[in-house]
């Protein structure tokens, strides 16, 4: 990543505080006590300080800053997503907090207070409410989330989504507006990720070889394109979704040391999808297989308990809008491009992508380390493939 000045900072704090008329107003470098990973900028936690009609106010402020290194912004891939996430809370955001406000939904989306941005090329940024400061944090205490995390984190996950199909249904216009911006994943809108996934489905098949995943994991690598096609055109319900929602991307909120709220973070990949892609993308992702045998329709009835409840007190017919029904069939339909994904990702944060622009953040050093990480990746990815052959998505003998 590439290194901010100090004068970045200070030119940023100036016009933030130039925006909210602060007088005497200084600000001070904070630090995160733990962090997730963080692939695609560069946050900085700063404290803003000063005076405004001669009251004094502490602003804690979380600079999320894009990188300008060629190696970052050659592809175009960087510029992109930092477009995307100024959108989401510039436009999107600010629509549903004016929903929220005309409506008295019981649980309320916890969107952090966007106080500045900046658009220009190799300047982008974003200034937001640091919710740690809130009692919001990452779940650091291991690779995947226990029952009550998930649990959260699904029930905010539909708040998010059921914003999108009501606002689709009593503002189309808005809505249509907003899928111009957030274009579905396909090879024509995306064929530089298309191709990433393409890419860590060969390098599975290398890992996997002379085993009986090989002719599932070539049948998605001969029909990834396809795949992530029909999860747009097969589906019977799309909305606005996070396109990138697991644990990482996911702070939590707790009395005592249970979780009972959670906010999203990292808007960078949202697009239209079908909300089954991020609902069944998040478990997959963010729990072991012992937790998925388990409670894996229990965490579905979550998921949609709680988007049945936000449509209801919207005053919609969840039914006419999108049913159980519905979401059932499209988890049917999108399993093979969440597979896909979650394969590149599980790559990636295992340690095992260390080359290109995109590198793991874990780096091993000795051959003993990179066939433990090899060995944790095959496992998770064996464990989802059977998982799905016990939900009835797919049957590995039948596979040609």
């Amino acid at each position: 990543m590439t290194a901010v000045t100090e004068n970045c900072i200070n030119s940023i704090m100036t016009q933030i505080a130039s925006k909210y008329k602060f007088t005497n107003w200084q600000y001070s470098r904070d630090k995160f006590e733990c962090i997730a990973q963080n692939y695609f900028g560069i946050l900085i936690p700063v404290v803003l300080t000063g005076y405004r009609a001669e009251k004094y106010i502490e602003i804690p402020i979380v600079l999320k800053l894009a990188p300008t290194n060629e190696k970052s912004r050659v592809s175009g891939a960087v510029t992109a997503m930092f477009a995307r996430e100024i959108y989401i809370y510039t436009s999107i955001f600010e629509i549903y907090q004016e929903m929220q406000q005309s409506c008295a939904f019981t649980s309320k989306l916890v969107i952090p207070k966007c106080y500045l941005v900046c658009k220009e090329f190799c300047k982008e940024f974003i200034a937001l409410e640091n919710m740690c400061t809130q009692g919001y944090k990452p779940f650091t205490t291991g690779f995947f989330l226990n029952l009550e995390h998930i649990i959260v984190s699904l029930k905010t996950l539909a708040r998010f989504h059921a914003f999108s199909f009501i606002l689709k249904e009593t503002n189309k216009n808005t809505y249509d507006e907003i899928t111009k911006v957030c274009i579905p994943l396909t090879e024509k809108s995306n064929k530089r990720y298309i191709d990433i996934m393409i890419d860590r489905l060969s390098k599975a098949l290398d890992k996997f070889k002379e085993t009986e995943y090989v002719p599932l994991l070539q049948t998605l690598k001969d029909n990834c394109v396809t795949y992530f096609q029909e999860a747009i055109d097969l589906v019977k319900g799309k909305c606005i979704c996070h396109g990138d929602i697991w644990k990482e991307n996911i702070l939590f909120k707790y009395e005592g040391n249970v979780p009972v709220n959670a906010c999203l973070i990292d808007y960078q990949t949202s697009r239209e999808s079908s909300p089954a892609v991020d609902t069944l993308y998040l478990i997959i992702s963010s729990t072991d297989t012992e937790l998925r045998q388990k409670h894996f329709h229990k965490l579905l009835d979550t998921y949609f308990q709680t988007f049945d409840q936000m449509l209801s007190e919207a005053t919609l017919i969840t039914d006419k809008v999108y049913s159980r029904e519905m979401f059932n069939n499209d988890l049917k339909i999108v399993w093979p491009a969440c597979l896909i994904t979650a394969n590149t990702a599980l790559w990636l944060s295992s340690g095992l992508q260390q080359e290109g622009h995109v590198r793991s953040k874990l780096v091993w050093n000795t051959s003993e380390e990179m066939e433990r990480a090899v060995n944790n990746y095959k496992n998770k990815i064996k464990s989802i493939i059977n998982d799905f052959c016990s939900y009835g998505f797919l049957n590995l003998e039948t596979v040609k």
